[in-house]
């Protein structure tokens, strides 16, 4: 996977930089706008923001969208007309609703929890080890 940087965008095979999200979650919500209106994307973490996805399942570090730069300028009026939504209409929407949702999101915070005792623990060992070892 190699990127070329060039003023601001990035080119990777016929793919031009939309915008970046703050984190996994806005970037999905922006990717199933695009995806609904049959437009592609790629997902570009920046810094360790895919290390921190695969063991936090988030990163605050950024998510770049990218594009193809044919359908550029549909995903940007796509967007534009999407931060004219309140947050009325979305809540008012069904899917907002939707159990299914619900239940993946529990699920989701689940394994979340479970990740986050888990890497607890084993900083708990590394830490017991150190001691361990600095006594003796």
């Amino acid at each position: 996977m190699m990127f070329k940087k060039i003023k601001n965008t990035y080119e990777r095979d016929g793919f031009k930089l939309l915008v970046t999200a703050g984190d996994t979650v806005e970037a999905s919500i922006i990717e199933s706008k695009l995806s609904a209106s049959g437009i592609k994307t790629v997902r570009s973490y920046r810094e360790p923001g895919a290390y921190l996805t695969l063991v936090l399942g988030n990163t605050i570090m950024g998510v770049d969208i990218l594009v193809e730069e044919g359908k550029f300028e549909e995903a940007r009026s796509i967007l534009e007309s999407a931060q004219e939504v309140s947050d009325e209409d979305i809540l008012s929407d069904e899917s907002f609703n939707d159990e299914t949702m619900k239940a993946r999101n529990e699920e989701n915070l689940k394994k979340l929890s479970i990740y986050a005792w888990i890497m607890m623990a084993v900083f708990l060992l590394i830490i017991a080890a150190a001691i361990i070892l600095y006594i003796l």
